[in-house]
């Protein structure tokens, strides 16, 4: 008898001291950086590699973003893979879209997994391999959550641009024909996932400091889409106020 409590004491703690996981997919504006290599005038950090500062303790974040990926050349090089250490209730973060304009706009061969052939087309490759993963997510019992892309810093007339906002059309600013944002939240609507539009928060954020302050304050020197350590924590804590405003992870969020 006493043993059949121990047991019985042993699987409670073990189920208490379960620990939420969460997994991010994605490209260098979430991945990891080597906190020596890439300091001072090299500082750079991706808005994931932050997100930590705003979790409990009970959560375990394994971010598994990689640079110059696409939704296309992750699902070939590290999805394949990594969508077999998911278990159910892990939550699986997605957000791609920078590196899925490489092409323009259009399609690559989908059968070239090669880094020159990243790009997808918004409503046709894009939408396609948004899919798998959240099919691939929901089949091992996780729950996927999409992320509209972070912005870039293309300024005129004080605002941002379309393409800075991840619409790569020349026309009008409703057309939504070559707009990534645009065709991820029509997935999300489709397949009802969580989406967090960071676009749109990043968007606020960015032109409330305008031009000059945004690049000194948010963006590296050496282009106007990767983050310093400071914007990649004022992005991650956008992230963390749409999340508990949704009601997700928001009993181990904690914004400061």
């Amino acid at each position: 008898m006493k043993f059949k409590f121990l047991i019985l004491f042993l699987l409670s703690v073990g189920i208490l001291q379960a620990k939420v996981r969460v997994f991010t997919i994605g490209d260098s504006t979430m991945a990891d950086y080597d906190t020596v290599k890439y300091s001072g005038d090299k500082e750079q950090r991706g808005w994931c590699q932050l997100f930590p500062e705003l979790l409990t303790k009970d959560v375990i974040l394994k971010n598994a973003a990689r640079n110059g990926r696409s939704s296309k050349s992750f699902y070939y090089e590290v999805w394949k893979t990594l969508r077999n250490e998911l278990k159910p209730g892990d939550y699986v973060f997605i957000q791609f879209g920078h590196n899925d304009e490489k092409n323009n706009g259009l399609d690559t061969n989908e059968n070239d997994t090669t880094t020159s052939a990243r790009g997808t087309a918004p409503w046709s490759e894009y939408q396609r391999f948004l899919s798998m993963y959240v099919k691939d997510v929901r089949e091992r019992g996780a729950i996927p959550v999409l992320f509209t892309p972070v912005t870039r810093r293309y300024f005129k007339d004080g605002h941002l641009t379309q393409k800075a906002l991840h619409n790569l059309s020349t026309n009008a600013a409703d057309d939504s024909t070559l707009n990534y944002v645009a065709a991820m939240k029509h997935v999300a609507r489709e397949f009802s996932v969580p989406l967090i539009d960071l676009t749109a928060s990043t968007k606020r954020l960015v032109e409330s400091y305008g031009p000059e302050k945004s690049k000194a304050i948010l963006y590296i020197k050496a282009d106007d889409t990767h983050l310093k350590i400071e914007g990649a924590r004022e992005f991650a804590k956008l992230a963390a106020v749409e999340l508990k405003s949704k009601g997700i992870l928001s009993q181990y969020i904690v914004l400061k």
